[in-house]
């Protein structure tokens, strides 16, 4: 293991060093061709805090309409100190050294502490000491810009303030990361480049300052510099779209969940259903014969609610599709398809690894418990199962044919499973044996009073 990380680190460090030449080649040959007055760094600058003022003017209005989205709230105050940073430094010709390079710089790095807090806060994630993480580099460089001998040294300025914005940067890294392995959303991934790269760019320069010292001549400095600092511009910008898309993305995601989901039990509702069971069968394999269509439905279940009401109704449908839910394997489907009715799909490598599954899922209901105020009665389901052929598949014919099996589980005296093949009759339905209902919630044998 160490000497994995020895070759890993050894790669990054050939690919750094490589990378750094490649700049100052770059560097040297745009100074033989006169080139290091494209970049005017004073306008540079007044460019930044301008777009930085516009962003955080977008975040804050998103943020009014969000009043308790936290995370908003820390990205607009994060955007708002750098836009008011960025502004006092591009004052520096005018209002005194403290004011535009100290606490311009210092709301500059807090800043992107902010900003980092925001990245915690939308990840859903909370540590131990963040707050004083997001404002130490800010209290730093105002402390070290209260010596004269560091506020005057230019080169000095560049290598504290390059460590400090690098270091913020690269906190990004870890939050991001973790975030998309919970929540895969391909800002994220815009994000984790933006600031991965500011970092960089910011190590790279640590170098450079003693290759070809920055000095400022009517706004010019070196053409690396001036690349940077409009790299810069660029980056706060796709930092910016980034986190715009980002909380587009989860938005859309959720309403997404939300409109595939049943609003009681949380699983998925009968479109959500149907396509998920269209989506395995498209994969390799999925469309072998022997797949299984299944309805569960709860008997006696308006009785439940008569007797009970409908509350404890709703604890009895929650209850039993968490244990539906939680008893199938994970290739396994199910959905509420309406009323006291479920559906459960089996795809055919399951049935072959488990084929009584739906009677032990009969049988775990039977032994269900379910509480309301007062403990319920036992609860049976009756089941109707379709075998299903291979290819494409008639969903409509299928139900229609697991809806058959369930009406002659009910017919039978109901807390069975009943098989039925895809071209079987109707009368040549043959109900699993299984037990009686109890008899406190004895009902009538027509499905409507069940």
């Amino acid at each position: 293991m160490p000497g994995l990380f020895c070759f890993r680190l050894s790669g990054f460090t050939n690919r750094f060093w490589a990378f750094f030449s490649l700049v100052c080649y770059a560097s040297i040959l745009f100074e033989v061709f006169d080139l290091a007055y494209v970049f005017h760094i004073p306008t540079l600058t007044v460019c930044l805090a301008g777009t930085l003022i516009l962003l955080s003017g977008f975040l804050t209005l998103l943020w009014t309409h969000e009043r308790d989205n936290r995370a908003l709230g820390l990205w607009s105050l994060g955007f708002s100190a750098g836009a008011l940073g960025m502004v006092l430094v591009s004052l520096r010709d005018i209002v005194p050294p403290l004011l535009a390079l100290g606490f311009g710089n210092g709301l500059g790095i807090s800043s992107l502490g902010l900003i980092w807090l925001g990245c915690l806060a939308f990840e859903g994630e909370r540590q131990n000491g963040a707050g004083f993480v997001a404002v130490a580099g800010g209290v730093v460089w105002l402390s070290l810009f209260a010596i004269p001998t560091f506020a005057a040294d230019l080169g000095a300025r560049i290598v504290v303030a390059s460590f400090l914005y690098a270091g913020y940067s690269f906190l990004f890294m870890p939050v991001l990361l973790r975030g998309q392995r919970r929540e895969p959303l391909p800002a994220r991934m815009l994000a984790l480049i933006a600031f991965g790269s500011h970092g960089a760019a910011y190590l790279i320069r640590l170098p450079m300052q003693f290759v070809e010292p920055v000095q400022l001549v009517g706004g010019h400095a070196p053409l690396w510099y001036g690349a940077m600092t409009f790299g810069f511009f660029l980056q706060g910008l796709g930092a910016a779209l980034a986190i715009f898309a980002m909380v587009h993305e989860r938005a859309t995601r959720r309403y997404k969940i939300a409109s595939e989901t049943d609003a009681l039990t949380l699983l998925r509702n009968r479109p959500a259903f149907i396509d998920a069971i269209a989506r395995s069968r498209a994969g390799v394999g999925g469309a072998a014969p022997g797949a299984v269509l299944a309805l569960v439905d709860a008997d006696h279940f308006k009785q439940v609610n008569d007797s009970f009401g409908h509350a404890a109704g709703d604890s009895v449908l929650v209850e039993l599709g968490r244990l539906l839910n939680r008893e199938v394997p994970e290739a396994a489907i199910v959905g509420r398809l309406g009323g006291e009715e479920f559906g459960v799909y089996l795809p055919a490598s399951v049935v072959l690894r488990q084929p009584d599954l739906l009677d032990d899922l009969r049988k775990r209901v039977s032994a269900l418990v379910v509480n309301h105020e007062d403990r319920l009665p036992p609860i049976t389901v009756s089941i109707g199962a379709a075998s299903l052929p291979s290819g494409t598949l008639d969903f409509p014919r299928a139900l229609a044919r697991a809806d058959k099996a369930l009406y002659a589980s009910k017919k039978a005296g109901r807390n069975r499973v009943t098989w039925g093949g895809w071209d079987q009759k109707p009368e040549d339905l043959d109900p699993a044996c299984g037990m009686d209902a109890p008899a406190v919630l004895a009902a009538p044998a027509s499905r409507s009073a069940a």
